[in-house]
């Protein structure tokens, strides 16, 4: 593949403990015909036992690099590390962002390359055939359902995705990338198309996510719409409060009238309390959670170099590097 004529775009892919999964992908990295010419950007997410190391990107015939973090900062933030890092070199048309484990199909990245074209900034891959066990896909729809129910808005794509640079440089400009990058796309706004890609087979060993995992990924992806969770919890509340006054004065009526045992409006009294402090309690926990969400780093850029520990290169100009 020629650099000189093709444009080049990076593949953005996380890695932790599986140096060997990362060996593989490369390898069918390089037969690939993608029309672009690929280059690795692959991020150590503090790796200590099995770190993915350049000779792998070398030996299948690539050029890349390897960003070593200081420390495990999660799969999310090793990508928007990835992706601030492509973003900063102007040579990059674009990234292409996927796992390393092989459960996103390197077969699928032409596809999703192709797919992008002015009426397209980014193409994400949409699961059709799953192999993952029954109590996952039970969690994932359940997770779906959750998403729609606080947010409003559907979620059906998970990472892997293609990025041209308009969708490269708002989605680096964006705090909520580091939180969770699906959902970021979602709120960006830029024009999506959606393509059905069935889930791979791991290349090497079981995946390390568990459910302690998949539960805090689905509270990250909400949390992105924070506002719009908020204004959700704000209108349920004041129906809760709205419909506590409504019991409550048809319980003083009641007692007036003489229709209720004694003792009953103290109890009503006391539960409609009850319920009162809880929203009260949701409802700051709710603004306190929407304050912290807005705290992020003034500049994006230096909070990702911050994280880098040192960058390994490989078939890379000197000049590219600096």
């Amino acid at each position: 593949m020629s650099q000189d004529r093709e444009p080049v775009w990076a593949v953005v892919t996380p890695v932790y403990e599986d140096g060997d999964s990362f060996a593989s992908l490369c390898r069918d990295l390089a037969r690939l015909d993608a029309g672009v010419s690929l280059e690795v950007l692959a991020v150590d997410d503090g790796t200590i036992g099995a770190p993915p190391v350049v000779d792998a990107i070398r030996d299948a015939g690539l050029a890349g690099r390897i960003v070593r973090l200081k420390r495990n900062s999660g799969h999310q933030t090793a990508i928007w590390v990835g992706l601030a890092v492509a973003a900063s070199e102007p040579r990059y048309a674009g990234a292409i962002v996927m796992d390393s484990d092989g459960e996103d199909r390197p077969e699928n990245v032409p596809q999703l390359v192709a797919a992008i074209g002015t009426d397209c900034n980014a193409v994400v891959a949409r699961r059709g055939r799953r192999t993952e066990s029954l109590p996952f896909r039970l969690f994932y729809r359940l997770y779906r359902r959750f998403f729609r129910l606080l947010t409003g808005r559907e979620i059906r794509f998970g990472n892997f995705c293609a990025l041209d640079r308009r969708a490269l440089l708002r989605l680096t400009a964006m705090q909520e990338t580091r939180i969770h990058l699906a959902a970021a796309l979602i709120k960006s706004r830029l024009r999506r198309v959606e393509i059905s890609c069935d889930r791979g087979a791991r290349y090497d060993g079981r995946s390390r996510m568990n459910f302690y995992d998949l539960a805090l990924h689905g509270i990250r992806a909400v949390a992105v719409f924070d506002d719009a969770v908020l204004t959700r919890m704000g209108a349920v509340c004041a129906g809760a409060a709205v419909s506590g006054v409504l019991v409550f004065m048809a319980g003083v009526v009641l007692k007036l009238s003489g229709q209720t045992p004694p003792g009953w409006l103290t109890f009503v009294t006391g539960f409609l309390v009850l319920v009162f402090l809880q929203t009260a309690i949701l409802s700051l926990v709710a603004l306190i959670m929407n304050a912290l969400g807005y705290r992020s780093p003034a500049d994006l850029d230096a909070a990702a170099a911050s994280l880098i520990l040192e960058t390994e290169t490989t078939g890379l100009d000197s000049s590219r590097d600096a």
